[in-house]
C-alpha cells in the first residue's frame, strides 16, 4: 500500500504544470542563441533562423542587430525587415535605440532582439533590454535573441575571477530558465581566435586589444566551459521537467530549502551570488533575509542603500526577500528558520580579524553551529568592499537617493558633540564639588551622566562622555590626593567598565523600545487603515479614506488610476478627478497604464522608468488588476526605512477593500436586475388576475346590450353603460398603479423636489378621491407653523390619494378619516385613520408588498398595489411607513415619515 502511495503523482506538481501550461497559452516564446564570447557567430545564427522561418511563411521582423561592420552578418540582415530605430536625446548626444512600442504595434510572428544584456539609454522605458523582452514576451510575441555566458548574473564573479575583468550589464538566470529553447553556438577557441586575427569579430585596435585582454586562449577555453556547463544545466532542467510532467519523478521526502541571511555591507552581494548558485544546485526554493535593528534602520545611509541593492539583486535571481525587525539578530533569523522549516543556512564570513572570533558566543556563526535543531551550515567567504562591482555601485547609489544621509550624519555627529561636552561638564562640575562629595561621589556623577547620555542619545556618545570626562579628569587635575596603586587603578577601570555596562544595557533597552514602539506603530497603521476600509462601501469612498488614511499616517500624498468601469479594462481615469498629477502629467499616465497592464511597479526605485519623481504601484487582488496607486511626494524621513514593502502591503490591502466594494456594487445591480424580473413577472401575474374581472363584466355587458337590446328597457340599459364606465374606470385605475410601480421599483422615476405646504398635498389628495369617500367627514388636524414639505408634490399627492382610497374602502358612510401630522427636529410625522375593521394581527408589514391586501368589502376590490405604491415612494423620499391598529374606536392608523430639511433663506429685498 506504501508502495502505491509513493508512485502516485505529486498534486502540487500537476497543479504547477497546469498553471504554467495555462500561463504559456499567452505568453510569446523564448528562443536564446547562447555562446562563450563575442564572435562566436550568435548574432549571425539568429538572422540564419529568422531567413529560414521567413522562408516557411511567418513574420520575422528584426527589432535590433548589432552588426560590428561584419559584411557577412550585414548582408545578411539586409534580408529582413526591420523596425525603425527610436531617437533619444542624451547629453547632446543622439542615441538609437530598439523602439519597444513599435514592435508592441506591430505584433511580428517573430522578433530578433540582438544583445540581451544591453542597457537603454536614461529616458527609456526599462534600464535594461531584457526588461524589453519581457514585456513583448507578455504581450504574446515570439522572440530570438542572443547572450554570451559572461552576461549571467549568477556566473558573474566567477567570470571575474577568470578573464579579470568585471562585467557590468548582466541578464537575469531566470531568462534562461525560462525559455523555451536554448540554442548553443560553439567554435573552438583556435577558430575564434583566427575570427579576430582576420577582422571578423573587432576592427582595427580594438581587435588588439581584445586579444591581449579578453580574448586569451586560457580565459577562452574557460568561458567555452563555463557556457557548456551552464547549457548541460538547461538540459538537466528539460529532463527533470519532463519527468514531472509525466509522473516519472519519485517522491523525495522533506523538500530542502535555502536560507541566506545578509547584513547592510556591499560585500554581501557576494552572498547573494553564491546563495543562487546553492539553491540551483540543490533544485530549491531560497529566501534571503535580513534582520533590521534600530541602528540598520536609523544609521547609516550607505549601508541602506547597499542593502536595498542585494535584495534587489536577490529577487532578480528569483529569491524570496524578507525584512525582519528586533534586537536579537540570531534569535530572529533561528525562529524564521524554524517557521519556515529551513534545511540549510548560508551565512557570510569575513577575510579580516573578525573571521577569527567565530566561537564568541554572540556571533551568528557560532550561535547556528550551537542550535539543536539540525539545520545544514553553509559558510561563504566574503571579499573586501573594493571587489564590488560597479554595477552594484551604481544600484546602491540609485537607492542612496532614497534614504536618509546629510541630516542623519549631522545628527550623529551632534550626538557626539553632545556626548563629549557633557563629560567635560560633568568633570567641571565635579571640580566644584569634588570637596564635598569625594572621589566615589565624582565617580558616581560620571556614572549618573553616562547613564542619562545613554538613555537621550544612544551607546556611542555615552562612551564619548565617559572617555571625555576621564581625559577632562585629569587635565582639570581632579586627580590630586589619588594614589596611583593597582588596586586604585584597578578600582577606578572597574568603575569606568561598570559606568560603560550600565550605559551600554541603557542604549540596548533604549533600542528595544524604539523597536517595540516602531512595530506597534507599524501595526496601528495597518490596523487603523483596516478599519477604516471596512466601514465604506463604494469604491470612491474606499479611494478616499485609502489617501486620508496614508496621508495621516504616513505623510505622504497619494492618488489612483481606476478602470472606467467594472470590467477592469483601459482607459483608466484619474482619482481625485480634481487633482491634478503635475507637470509630468503624460508621462505618469503612460507608465500607470503600464503598470496596470503588467502588473509590476515602475517609477522611482524600481527599474521601470526610474527617472520618474513618484513611484507607481500596481493594485491587485487575485491577479486581477483593479487599479494603480501613485505615490508623488516621496519623503522618506517620515516614512517606515522599508517603505517599499509597507507601500506594498498598504497597496494590497486597499485592492481588497476595492475588490469588496467592486463585488458589492455587482451584488446590488445584480439584485436590482433580478428585482426588476420578479417585477416584471408580478405585472403579468396582475394584468391576468385583476384586469380578467372588469374586463369580463364589460364583455358581459356589452354582449347582453348586442343581444338584447329590443328586450331592455332604457334604464337597464343606462345601468349597463354605466356598469361598463364604472369598470373601464377601475381598470384603468388598476393599469395606471401598474406602471407608477414598475417605474419607481425599477428606478425609472427621477424624484423633482420642491418645497410644497402639507395643506396643498391634502387638498389635491381628497378632490382626487372626492366621490370614492363620499359622505365620509374628514378630521384634519395640522398646526398652524408646520414646516413645508420637501419632495416631489405629484409623488406625494399619490401618497395621500392612495392612503384616502384604502381608508375610504373599509370605513362605513358616515364615519370619520382623521388626518393629522406633527414634526421634531429630524423628521415629519404624516398619519390617516380610518374606522374599519383594522389589519389582522402578524400582517402589519406584509400588507405593504405588491398585491397584498386585506379582503375589501364587497364591490371595491382592488389591485393590492396601493400600499406597495406608498411604501415606494416614501422610501424614494428617504422615509418609513407603518401601520397600527386603533384600540378605541377599531380600523386602522397608516403613518409615514419625510426626512425635515432646513428650507432655504428668503431672498433678499431689493
Amino acid at each position: 500500500m506504501a508502495d502505491d502511495t509513493d508512485k502516485r503523482p505529486d498534486p502540487d506538481a500537476l497543479l504547477a504544470v497546469a498553471q504554467k501550461e495555462e500561463a504559456s497559452k499567452h505568453r510569446g516564446r523564448l528562443k536564446i542563441f547562447f555562446g562563450a564570447a563575442p564572435g562566436v557567430g550568435k548574432t549571425y545564427a539568429m538572422l540564419r533562423y529568422g531567413q529560414e522561418e521567413t522562408n516557411k511563411g511567418r513574420d520575422v521582423v528584426i527589432g535590433i542587430v548589432e552588426t560590428h561592420q561584419r559584411s557577412d552578418t550585414q548582408a545578411l540582415a539586409d534580408t529582413l525587415p526591420q523596425l525603425p530605430l527610436r531617437s533619444i536625446q542624451h547629453r547632446n548626444v543622439t542615441l538609437e535605440e530598439f523602439d519597444l512600442d513599435a514592435a508592441l504595434t506591430r505584433r511580428p510572428g517573430l522578433l530578433l532582439l540582438d544583445e540581451l544584456a544591453h542597457s537603454n539609454a536614461p529616458g527609456s522605458r526599462h534600464q535594461k533590454r531584457w526588461q524589453d523582452l519581457e514585456e513583448l514576451l507578455e504581450a504574446g510575441i515570439n522572440v530570438a535573441t542572443t547572450v554570451n555566458v559572461q552576461h549571467l548574473e549568477s556566473v558573474n564573479e566567477v567570470v571575474q575571477a577568470i578573464a579579470g575583468v568585471r562585467v557590468r550589464e548582466t541578464v537575469p538566470d531566470r531568462i534562461i530558465e525560462e525559455a523555451e529553447e536554448l540554442t548553443l553556438v560553439d567554435i573552438s577557441d583556435a577558430d575564434l581566435l583566427q575570427r579576430l586575427k582576420d577582422g571578423k569579430v573587432y576592427l582595427g585596435e580594438r581587435g588588439a586589444r581584445a586579444m591581449a585582454n579578453f580574448f586569451r586562449r586560457g580565459n577562452l577555453i574557460a568561458l567555452r566551459q563555463l557556457a557548456m556547463r551552464v547549457a548541460a544545466d538547461r538540459v538537466d532542467l528539460e529532463l527533470r521537467q519532463f519527468r514531472a510532467e509525466n509522473a516519472e519523478s519519485e517522491s523525495v521526502g522533506l523538500r530542502e530549502r535555502l536560507l541566506v541571511a545578509i547584513g547592510m555591507n556591499a560585500d554581501d552581494e557576494h552572498l547573494v551570488r553564491a546563495g543562487y548558485r546553492l539553491a540551483t544546485a540543490m533544485r530549491c526554493p531560497w529566501i534571503v533575509v535580513h534582520v533590521d535593528t534600530v541602528k540598520g534602520l536609523l544609521e547609516d545611509a550607505q549601508a541602506q542603500a547597499w542593502l536595498w541593492s542585494n535584495l534587489h539583486l536577490a529577487e532578480r535571481l528569483g529569491a524570496e526577500t524578507v525584512r525582519l525587525t528586533g534586537v536579537d539578530v540570531v534569535a530572529e533569523i533561528l525562529a524564521y528558520a524554524k517557521l519556515r522549516e529551513v534545511t540549510q543556512v548560508l551565512i557570510g564570513q569575513s577575510q579580516g580579524m573578525r573571521r577569527y572570533l567565530w566561537w564568541w558566543p554572540g556571533s551568528l556563526l557560532g550561535r547556528l553551529l550551537s542550535h539543536k535543531r539540525p539545520i545544514g551550515l553553509t559558510i561563504h567567504p566574503l571579499p573586501t568592499r573594493k571587489d564590488v562591482s560597479k554595477d552594484s555601485q551604481e544600484r546602491s547609489r540609485q537607492y542612496l537617493g532614497m534614504v536618509r544621509s546629510e541630516k542623519q550624519r549631522r545628527q550623529q555627529k551632534q550626538a557626539l558633540a553632545i556626548g563629549v561636552a557633557a563629560g567635560v561638564g560633568m568633570s567641571l562640575l565635579g571640580l566644584g564639588i569634588s570637596a564635598l562629595v569625594g572621589l566615589p561621589g565624582l565617580f558616581l556623577l560620571y556614572l549618573v551622566g553616562a547613564v542619562v547620555i545613554a538613555l537621550y542619545f544612544g551607546r556611542w556618545p555615552s562612551v564619548a562622555a565617559l572617555l571625555s570626562a576621564l581625559a577632562s579628569f585629569y587635565v582639570f587635575g581632579l586627580s590630586r590626593g589619588l594614589t596611583a596603586t593597582l588596586g586604585s587603578l584597578l578600582s577606578f577601570a572597574v568603575i569606568i567598565g561598570v559606568a560603560v555596562l550600565i550605559s551600554q544595557l541603557v542604549a540596548r533597552s533604549k533600542e528595544q523600545e524604539s523597536m517595540a514602539r516602531m512595530r506597534e506603530r507599524r501595526v496601528r497603521n495597518l490596523y487603523t487603515l483596516v478599519r477604516a476600509l471596512s466601514r465604506v462601501h463604494t469604491i470612491a469612498e474606499v479611494l478616499s479614506t485609502a489617501a486620508e488614511q496614508i496621508h495621516s499616517t504616513l505623510g505622504i500624498t497619494v492618488s489612483f488610476w481606476l478602470p472606467a468601469g467594472n470590467d477592469a479594462a483601459l482607459p483608466l481615469q484619474f482619482f481625485p478627478p480634481d487633482q491634478d498629477p503635475g507637470t509630468h502629467r503624460e508621462a505618469l499616465n503612460s507608465a500607470a497604464v503600464w503598470v496596470f497592464q503588467h502588473r509590476r511597479s515602475a517609477g522611482m526605485g524600481t527599474d521601470t522608468l526610474s527617472s520618474l519623481p513618484a513611484l507607481l504601484l500596481p493594485m491587485v487582488n487575485n491577479e486581477q488588476p483593479l487599479g494603480v496607486l501613485l505615490v508623488s511626494d516621496l519623503e522618506i524621513q517620515r516614512t517606515p526605512v522599508d517603505w517599499f514593502r509597507y507601500l506594498e502591503t498598504i497597496t494590497r490591502l486597499i485592492a481588497a477593500a476595492l475588490e469588496t466594494a467592486r463585488t458589492a456594487e455587482i451584488r446590488s445591480e445584480a439584485d436590482l436586475r433580478l428585482q426588476v424580473e420578479r417585477m416584471q413577472s408580478a405585472l403579468l401575474g396582475a394584468v391576468s388576475h385583476d384586469l380578467r374581472t372588469p374586463l369580463t363584466t364589460i364583455l358581459g355587458s356589452l354582449s347582453t346590450l348586442d343581444h338584447l337590446q329590443d328586450k331592455l328597457s332604457e334604464a337597464e340599459q343606462r345601468a349597463l353603460i354605466l356598469d361598463i364606465y364604472g369598470q373601464t374606470q377601475r381598470m384603468s385605475e388598476n393599469i395606471e398603479r401598474i406602471l407608477r410601480v414598475a417605474a419607481l421599483l425599477s428606478g425609472g422615476t427621477e424624484l423633482k423636489k420642491e418645497w410644497v405646504p402639507l395643506t396643498e398635498i391634502v387638498g389635491n389628495a381628497r378632490r382626487e378621491r372626492q366621490a370614492l369617500c363620499e359622505g365620509r367627514p374628514f378630521t384634519v388636524q395640522i398646526p398652524k407653523d408646520f414646516p413645508l414639505l420637501y419632495g416631489d408634490p405629484v409623488l406625494l399627492t399619490q401618497v395621500y390619494s392612495n392612503l384616502l382610497e384604502n381608508a375610504c374602502k373599509y370605513t362605513p358612510a358616515g364615519s370619520a378619516i382623521e388626518m393629522d401630522a406633527r414634526a421634531d427636529e429630524r423628521e415629519i410625522f404624516l398619519c390617516v385613520a380610518d374606522n374599519g375593521h383594522g389589519i389582522p394581527p402578524g400582517r402589519e408589514e406584509q400588507i405593504f408588498e405588491r398585491f397584498s391586501q386585506v379582503k375589501p368589502p364587497v364591490g371595491t376590490g382592488g389591485s393590492g398595489l396601493g400600499l406597495a405604491l406608498v411604501k415606494s415612494i416614501v422610501q424614494l423620499h428617504g422615509g418609513r411607513v407603518w401601520v397600527i391598529n386603533r384600540l378605541s374606536n377599531g380600523g386602522a392608523r397608516f403613518c409615514f415619515t419625510l426626512p425635515r430639511v432646513a428650507p432655504p433663506p428668503p431672498p433678499k429685498e431689493g
